[in-house]
């Protein structure tokens, strides 16, 4: 006559991890969606302006000033 003494347990271990992936899952999906949303150049700029001239380190940097 055994009894388990872990009557239940089973459900109590499935909480944790269904909460961590969806958890995971959101911020994943967060991420993502920020990145698609980001302010970054358009790629008709480039299309329609050509490559730009390259600008000295000294200009970018500002050594000197």
């Amino acid at each position: 006559m055994s009894q388990s003494t872990n009557a239940g347990g089973g459900a109590v271990r499935v909480v944790p991890v269904v909460l961590a992936l969806v958890v995971g899952l959101g911020a994943a999906g967060a991420a993502t969606a920020a990145v698609v949303t980001s302010f970054s150049p358009d790629d008709s700029a480039a299309r329609s302006d050509g490559p730009a001239e390259p600008k000295s380190p000294e200009d970018l940097l500002g050594y000197g000033e």
